[in-house]
């Protein structure tokens, strides 16, 4: 299940990022500085991944205290937790950062003509 969220994950961040390339091409050309075209990409995936993860967490909560009756079970699940919104930020991190990173390669020109 983890694998199959990691995976939607990737692909919704890269699908964003992507779209923005024409963008990327026109800001270029226009003389911007590659180093605060990616920092506004991670920045704004950060924001993305905080609020989907807070949201996750308060559900997760929500969830937990319904069908466990607020007990948690060992003190596992906390730590799996954690580990579960570690290992979805780094995915989402690198899946915002590697197509940003594509992007600043693109030439102007490329951009504008593709569309």
């Amino acid at each position: 299940m983890l694998l199959l969220a990691i995976a939607g994950l990737y692909a919704l961040m890269s699908f964003t990022v992507v779209r923005r390339r024409r963008e990327f091409g026109i800001r270029i050309a226009l003389g911007a500085r590659p180093h605060p075209l990616v920092g506004g990409v991670l920045r704004r995936a950060a924001w993305q991944l905080a609020i989907g993860m807070a949201a996750g967490l308060a559900v997760t909560g929500v969830v937990d205290r319904l069908l466990a009756g607020g007990e948690i079970q060992g003190g596992r699940e906390g730590l799996l937790l954690v580990g579960v919104v570690a290992v979805m930020t780094v995915v989402g991190i690198l899946a915002a950062w590697d197509p940003a990173r594509r992007g600043l390669a693109i030439q102007p020109s490329e951009a504008l003509r593709a569309e």
